[in-house]
């Protein structure tokens, strides 16, 4: 009785105080020939499909077995015992293996030993495993209260393998954390977009340095604690911004008119997510050059519709100028004293530039105007000048 409790605070030892697998699995091994008088004792585990049992840890395991054990895969279909074991979780043994139908798969043939006894490694109810004691040449009886042992010590060795498993995938998961971890770190602080967290009232909880950049500043630090509101040309547009955005949902493709820590306005697209604490987050991109682009081409649209304007409006008066300028030069010949025709025809040849400088429009000028109420007009002398180096 002693030595049978020696041996369990034994593998209990070895379970509690060894992360290694294959270690424990050993010294349970040497620990379970110690209590049963067995000369040689193997850990098998089951396979990740559950079809193969393979070797992992032995004790005293004869030279000129150990190579084939090793390498040798058993099927658990195959085997005799394979329901009482592996399917019900009993202990199994015999002292007659070299006769015994449920022993009859080939290794116990190529290595005849009197007896045997196999320990199934339960783990939550499942069999992951087994240990297989062996008497070489002995006649070895089980009494029940030794098999209720033996099978209370696979139990026991089963609530080890859970925990390995458990850690395991706490270690795997774990991995996948950290991993998961440094690729938001990438994506925060290395992304070329400005990434921004605020609270609903606008006070910036986080952000990455791209932002920092984007709004002009040397670092994050500078601009964390400030209130988003601040960077609106136009504060009220926040509100704007967020409308309709409730906890959980996104937006995207909003945008912002923004200033930078200079003053000079920045025009940002942000992708919006509330969260469920009431903060927002967003990824900023500035479009700046976008909107300076779109301008151009509506500017450029405006002068190409004014230049045909005014080509073909210089066009329609040029003709019947041509012939007034004519008609008004031969009537001052006719009569050289007369004191009003020289203003007509400095009048008609005030025009005749008018419509010349029409017909060279290649860019809008606006007239400077004494009243703001009224609309901007074309200012012809400047757009028909040529441009200046």
């Amino acid at each position: 009785m002693v030595e049978t409790t020696q041996s369990l605070l034994a593998i209990a030892r070895a379970i509690s105080e060894t992360t290694d697998l294959t270690e424990t699995l050993r010294r349970v091994c040497r620990e379970l020939s110690r209590l049963t008088r067995a000369e040689t004792v193997a850990a098998y585990l089951l396979d990740a499909e559950g079809t193969e049992i393979r070797p992992v840890a032995a004790y005293h395991v004869p030279a000129h077995t150990l190579e084939l054990l090793r390498a040798t895969a058993l099927p658990v279909a195959a085997q005799g015992f394979a329901e009482s074991v592996f399917t019900a979780g009993r202990v199994a043994w015999s002292d007659d293996v070299q006769n015994d139908p449920r022993f009859a798969f080939p290794l116990f043939r190529v290595f005849p030993h009197q007896s045997g006894l196999i320990i199934p490694l339960q783990v939550g109810g499942v069999v992951a495993g087994a240990f297989y004691l062996v008497w070489w040449r002995t006649r070895q009886q089980q009494p029940e209260a030794g098999v209720t042992i033996l099978a209370a010590i696979g139990q026991l060795v089963g609530v080890l393998l859970q925990n390995v498993g458990l850690a395991r995938l706490a270690e795997a998961r774990r991995g996948s954390a950290e991993a998961a971890e440094e690729r938001y770190r990438l994506l925060f602080e290395e992304n070329l977009a400005g990434i921004l967290r605020t609270r609903r009232d606008g006070r910036i909880l986080d952000c990455n340095e791209s932002l920092a950049r984007l709004l002009g500043y040397a670092s994050r630090q500078e601009v964390l604690g400030r209130n988003a509101r601040d960077f609106y040309l136009d504060p009220g547009d926040r509100e704007r911004v967020l409308r309709g955005i409730e906890p959980g949902a996104t937006a995207n493709a909003r945008e912002v008119y923004w200033r930078r820590r200079d003053g000079t306005p920045i025009w940002l697209r942000v992708n919006l997510r509330a969260t469920g604490d009431g903060s927002f987050e967003g990824i900023l991109v500035d479009i700046s050059d976008g909107k300076r682009v779109a301008q151009a081409e509506r500017e450029a649209a405006e002068l190409r519709a004014v230049a045909m304007l005014a080509t073909g409006a210089a066009h329609e008066i040029n003709n019947p100028l041509t012939i007034l300028l004519g008609q008004l030069t031969l009537l001052a010949r006719e009569n050289p004293g007369g004191p009003r025709l020289p203003k007509i025809v400095a009048a008609a040849e005030r025009i005749r530039d008018i419509v010349g400088r029409m017909a060279g429009i290649t860019r809008i000028e606006v007239a400077q105007q004494s009243s703001a109420t009224l609309p901007p007009m074309l200012d012809i002398r400047k757009s028909g000048d040529a441009p200046g180096p």
